[in-house]
Formats: C-alpha cells, structure tokens, sequence
C-alpha cells in the first residue's frame, strides 16, 4: 500500500509526507531520522492517513496536501475523525504510541494497534486445557468461527489490563479483578487480513486466567457458547498433524473453524500448560 499523511509535531506545526511502509515510517520520524523537518520537533502523532494502490496516484494527492493552508488541512483531518467513531491508539514499529485514529481508519488502512486476549486454561482430571468461545453468526469478522475466551481491541488511553478485564465481562462472562490475568512478559506482533477487505496489524497483549473448578461462563450477545478443548488437542491442529479439533460436547471442528491460530502466542502458552 501507498500511504500519503499528516503528521502533527510537538510544536503544533504539520508535515506532509508519502511512504510504502507508514507503520516503520512513524519509528523514523520519532526517532530523528525521518525527514529534516521533523528533526527536533517530535514527537509526531498521526493527524490524518489515506492508502492508495498506485504510487503515482500518492505521490500526486501528496503534492495537493503539500499546497493546503493550514485550515484546510484542519478541515481535512476533521473529516475523517467522526465525532461518534471508536478511537484506537496507533503505534509505530518501536511500539511507541502515535496518537488515536477511527478504528474503521485503522482496519481500513492496516494502521498498528493494540488488542487483548483471553486464555482461559483448565485442567480437567489431569489434562491440561482452555475454553473457546464460539463467535455469533452476525459478527463482520469471522462469524460462526472458534477463538479465545476473550478477544478485543485496546480502546485509545486504556490500560491493556482494563481492556482484558472488560472484554471477559462482555463476551463470556467472567467477572475477574485486577490480578486476575496474569499478563505474557511481552506483546507480540501479528499481521493478517480481515474477510471486510481490510488488514490488521496488531500488537497482541496475552493473559492467561486459571479456572477454578466449577467455573460458570454466561456468553455476551456477542459469542454463541463456550467450549473447553484438550491442548494436545489444540497442539496437533498447530503443528499440521491434524485437522479437526474435537470439543467438550462431542462436536468435532475443521481447523478451518479457528480463527485464534497465531503461533507466536501458542508458542508462549505451550511453556505455561508445560506441553
């Protein structure tokens, strides 16, 4: 993709540019290696961002952008920053935060952005294993499939924690407190495109909650149903060894039924389950 966009710098003052990687970009800008201009006036926020598939085509609405009176760029930003839209915060490739866009601005535009999710492990007479919720039908991103317990995005100035916290409230039921979830030492990156024509490039945060026995999950309007699954189970749909996963209630799954198969994250739940 073709990016054109305004950055907004510390000293309050606009810059222009056109990149074919925006997310990198933003890491050299803030890092004093973007452009002259920027050097000494950052930290930079993104103010406003279009994609284009051609470089021509950027490189022209770039020139347009570059001859805009300051209050016509303001007016453009405007435009795209709808009053009603939910906010998420950017990030750059360092993992610095770069200001809050529209979350249809970054789906659209495959901006950064952070997300939670949920492992809820369990282990059953001895065998270690999570549950998964089962996505409603209506959802516009895999409706019908398998994911975590809980999944969400981190709305702009929100602590991952809370986010997680909320996210398990909502969607499965689960009244956790602070302390709760226990968090992976670290975010990891994925990168995939989305089934509405957009792309997601997520920093994932990772919490792991241990059920006590005897746990009660009550499903949000958003999620179908829960189900438990052994993770050896789980771990021979990963590794390509098999390709149905069989639930707690019998049923049994195509691996194209799962939409939470992000090896890095799998990787680092496999050293907790001890698999």
């Amino acid at each position: 993709m073709q990016y054109v966009y305004l950055l907004r710098c510390a000293d309050g003052t606009y810059y222009t540019g056109w990149t074919n990687d925006l997310t990198r970009r933003l890491a050299a800008h803030n890092s004093g290696r973007g452009a002259k201009y920027t050097r000494g006036r950052g930290p930079v926020t993104l103010a406003f961002s279009e994609v284009f598939a051609d470089k021509g085509e950027a490189l022209g609405y770039e020139a347009a952008l570059k001859k805009l009176s300051r209050e016509q760029k303001l007016g453009l930003i405007a435009s795209q920053n709808t009053p009603d839209a939910e906010y998420l915060e950017i990030y750059d490739a360092d993992g610095r935060p770069c200001g809050a866009r529209p979350r249809a601005v970054v789906h659209r535009q495959g901006l950064r952005h952070a997300v939670v999710h949920l492992w809820a492990l369990e282990t059953r007479a001895g065998v270690p294993g999570f549950w998964l919720q089962r996505r409603a039908l209506d959802r516009p991103l895999f409706p019908g499939k398998y994911d975590l317990a809980a999944t969400g995005h981190i709305g702009a100035g929100e602590a991952p924690e809370t986010a997680i916290l909320r996210e398990a409230s909502e969607e499965c039921g689960l009244t956790l407190a602070p302390g709760d979830a226990v968090p992976a030492p670290e975010a990891f990156s994925q990168r995939y495109d989305r089934s509405d024509g957009g792309f997601d490039d997520e920093l994932a945060h990772i919490f792991r909650y241990d059920c006590p026995p005897g746990t009660v999950f009550r499903p949000g309007p958003e999620v179908i149903g829960m189900h438990w699954v052994r993770a050896a189970d789980f771990a021979r749909v990963m590794d390509g060894t098999a390709d149905t996963l069989p639930l707690d209630d019998g049923t049994v799954i195509g691996a194209d039924a799962l939409s939470c198969r992000h090896a890095g994250e799998w990787a680092y739940i496999k050293t907790v389950l001890h698999i």
